[in-house]
């Protein structure tokens, strides 16, 4: 099942028609960061099934991935990460590279600090980290997931790590946050019903209606979306993203 999910969100993963589109869309804005701020050597920190290295190659000297060799079995891509390492030791010697990049990484890491000091240790003078993180969002890739990140709580970590921050943008309102919720709960119920042995046919059943439902909801944010302004103080805001760069 989770290849089709990944087949479907590699597919429409960047439209509305995709059940989590505002966490998608939001995601692609780190990779447009990374395309402003990007130089030399870029390092992609829980690469995962590193999505947007087709994309970030044309900017880059160099596109290392590093993933964990745990969470690197889950994955069944063809394409396997450079190294396979826990993010807070990279064998990568200090200084190698200009860039650092972590796509919704760091809420699954116990030791968030530890990994955050490792990027500023790899990175050469005057290279960047961007990252984009959670603050508000359902429990997900469970038992590893351990924390959620203000913007003040994030510019706290960073400095203490040895960065400047150059900006921390809170990403979603009221109404994508809510609009996420309903639809990641309908998912969610969905896929308990096809785990279930009485329930399965119920829940294959119920595919098509959850979908239209998921639809109605996207529809009816981006509405919202267009219509009224962001919120201001991030108290609702599902991500936040940061630049920070290594004096």
């Amino acid at each position: 099942m989770k290849d089709v999910w990944d087949k479907f969100s590699d597919l429409l993963g960047k439209t509305i028609f995709h059940p989590q589109y505002y966490l998608k869309s939001y995601e692609y804005m780190v990779v447009e960061a990374v395309k402003k701020y990007v130089k030399g050597i870029l390092v992609d920190i829980g690469c995962g099934r590193q999505v947007y290295k087709k994309e970030l190659l044309p900017f880059v000297k160099k596109y290392i991935g590093v993933d964990h060799p745990n969470i690197s079995r889950l994955y069944k891509n063809k394409e396997k990460p450079d190294i396979l390492a826990d993010a807070t030791k990279i064998p990568l010697k200090e200084g190698y590279c200009n860039t650092a990049l972590m796509i919704s990484v760091l809420e699954h890491l116990p030791y968030p600090q530890r990994a955050v000091k490792e990027a500023n240790r790899i990175l050469s003078k005057r290279g960047y980290l961007i990252l984009i993180t959670v603050q508000n969002y359902v429990l997900h890739d469970t038992p590893f997931d351990f924390f959620r990140y203000t913007r003040f709580g994030l510019k706290k970590i960073l400095e203490d790590a040895g960065f400047k921050v150059i900006t921390i943008k809170p990403l979603g309102n009221f109404f994508e946050l809510m609009g996420q919720y309903l639809n990641v709960f309908l998912l969610y119920r969905t896929k308990d019903l096809i785990k279930s042995r009485r329930m399965k046919i119920a829940g294959y059943f119920a595919i098509p209606f959850v979908y239209a439902l998921c639809l109605i909801s996207n529809f009816i944010v981006f509405f919202f979306r267009k219509t009224l302004q962001k919120d201001r103080r991030g108290g609702f805001a599902i991500y936040n993203l940061a630049v920070a760069q290594k004096p």
